[in-house]
């Protein structure tokens, strides 16, 4: 229903339409509205301005949450995962965009280090009895400790549903050496390992972290990029490479049925995004 029906209903607007009548106007005057002299203008208080203090306090004071984000089989349209996504709020309860928090928190690779360790513990431990996708910044691993002693293998190795760890593919590029001793040491402990952002606008493909993921998450920038029968040709020869070494595909940013169709038309096994948002489960603290 359109606003003007909304506001009308839906015979005030045919009428208006067709200009057969205007909608009512109530003739009375409106009251005047008094006007105190002494009264103090209020006005609502705005949230501090967003930087490494207030993401500290953020934290201090649980003011986080997960949300769970559907993975959905192409074939059966059964959801078989969830993806974890950090959520944030001030004080106010106004939610902070996450894509404000992690790049200041790499400028300060202590507290991204705390953050890390602090998210990733309430995605595990509040997952729904599912797979559980969680993302995990190479720089952070490397802070956190070795291949043999560090805590977020002691993490994802005692959780009770199977973890699946996400590096977006810019950073398998730009932090290479961090992000291979990741892979490859998650994978030594089981560990099943992603590649986020796969085809994302201006990126490159990173050829060694395919080869060491089980899981190819393609970026949701592609979905219109698909009219292009070049871009079709590609991610299916890309969908075709993954079956044959025994990973799996994802397409990421789904918002519509069609969409969805044409995922499964590629080649894709998993979908997510927009069109299973009912799906979505939430953890709050």
């Amino acid at each position: 229903m359109s606003a003007v029906a909304w506001q009308y209903g839906p015979e005030g607007v045919e009428a208006e339409l067709h200009g057969l009548v205007p909608p009512e106007v109530d003739p009375t005057p409106a009251a005047p509205i008094p006007f105190d002299l002494h009264a103090v203008e209020t006005r609502p208080r705005l949230p501090r301005p967003l930087d490494l203090d207030e993401i500290r306090r953020v934290l201090d004071d649980g003011r986080f949450w997960t949300e769970y984000q559907a993975i959905v089989h192409c074939r059966t349209g059964r959801t078989v995962a969830f993806e974890a996504l950090a959520r944030f709020r001030h004080r106010s309860g106004r939610p902070i965009p996450p894509d404000r928090v992690f790049p200041l928190l790499r400028d300060e690779p202590a507290l991204l280090l705390r953050a890390e360790l602090t998210l990733k513990l309430h995605q595990v431990e509040h997952a729904p009895r599912a797979p559980v996708f969680v993302n995990l910044d190479p720089d952070s691993w490397t802070r956190a400790g070795d291949r043999h002693q560090n805590p977020f293998l002691a993490l994802f190795g005692s959780a009770q549903n199977k973890v699946v760890v996400e590096v977006t593919e810019a950073l398998a590029r730009t932090e290479a050496l961090a992000a291979r001793d990741m892979l490859s040491s998650l994978r030594s402990r089981h560990v099943t390992v992603a590649l986020d952002d796969v085809g994302a606008v201006d990126g490159l493909l990173s050829f060694e972290a395919m080869t060491e993921a089980e899981v190819l998450k393609f970026d949701r920038s592609l979905i219109p990029r698909f009219e292009n029968p070049r871009y079709r040709a590609l991610v299916q020869a890309l969908t075709r490479m993954a079956r044959e070494v025994g990973a799996h595909t994802v397409l990421e940013g789904v918002e519509t049925t069609a969409e969805f169709v044409l995922a499964r038309d590629l080649g894709f096994d998993l979908v997510q995004g927009f069109l299973f948002k009912d799906r979505a489960r939430v953890a709050g603290r």
